[in-house]
């Protein structure tokens, strides 16, 4: 089953369940996307079927989005580091991430954008100190997510919060996918930028696997219905070639995570407003 949420061609916000090229409408009779997650519904013939939308990151509405660095040996390897032997983790906004089709934004202040592409676990079951033996019951599903980076500001200092939360600069979706058809691993992750081939690797090459970051992350929060724990990026990320290479409106770029399908997003530079509303 794909869950999603996204908006009406008349700007209305809604979730529900993707059913070929038709999205079937659940939040008229399911009280929230979180309450979907916990507690899959099927559809039902009076359930009404929408096609134009604007799709919306597959996630809740007060998220914690936390994102594992280094958790590929290959990704840490191009950049100089080691793994570790605990997860190195970071917080995003919400209003860090787009969905599916609407660019990611390069802001003004800064160029070097950087495409990094992930699988993504999507909370189901709200829960602390999960232990990794029962952890998979926690998970609603996997979605794929660009957790781009602007590299300048993630080094700024020895913490990577700036440069991993400008408003708009990641994209995650078009949907999640429900375990009972993603399965609970492996996934291949893919990323494209404007048709090639930059990253493809495996889950199966993750340091710390998806037990034991949903172990890991709830001895220290509480996990809820819709929070989102990102799994970490393959090498081949754009920092890391000679010359560089960052993202530059025009690029498109695509993250396809196998089971889940394809996040396909465009790039722009940040439109800048003067002075303030209230």
């Amino acid at each position: 089953m794909r869950l999603a949420r996204f908006r009406t061609a008349t700007g209305t916000r809604a979730f529900g369940v993707v059913d070929g090229d038709e999205i079937v409408r659940l939040d008229r009779r399911v009280p929230s996307f979180e309450s979907l997650l916990a507690a899959p519904v099927l559809p039902e013939p009076a359930d009404e079927r929408v096609t134009d939308v604007t799709w919306e990151p597959p996630m809740g509405d007060h998220a914690k989005v936390l994102c594992c660095g280094m958790n590929f040996a290959s990704h840490a390897g191009e950049s100089g580091r080691e793994v570790l032997d605990r997860p190195t983790l970071f917080a995003r906004f919400p209003d860090s991430f787009v969905g599916a089709g609407t660019p990611v934004v390069r802001p003004t202040v800064d160029d070097s954008l950087d495409w990094e592409g992930e699988a993504a676990i999507v909370i189901g079951r709200a829960g602390r100190h999960i232990a990794e033996s029962v952890a998979w019951d926690h998970v609603a599903g996997v979605t794929a997510m660009a957790e781009n980076s602007v590299r300048t500001w993630q080094l700024h200092s020895t913490q990577a919060t700036a440069g991993k939360n400008f408003a708009g600069s990641g994209a995650m979706g078009p949907w999640l996918t429900t375990l009972d058809e993603a399965g609970r691993g492996s996934w291949t992750v893919t990323t494209r930028l404007n048709g090639a081939v930059v990253q493809h690797d495996t889950t199966d090459h993750l340091a710390f696997d998806v037990p034991r970051l949903v172990a890991y992350v709830s001895a220290f929060t509480p996990l809820r219905p819709g929070d989102v724990i990102a799994t970490g990026t393959p090498k081949g990320v754009g920092f890391r070639m000679d010359p560089p290479r960052f993202l530059a409106p025009g690029d498109e770029i695509e993250v396809e995570v196998s089971g889940v399908g394809v996040l396909r997003n465009g790039v722009v530079d940040e439109l800048v407003t003067t002075g303030s509303t209230t």
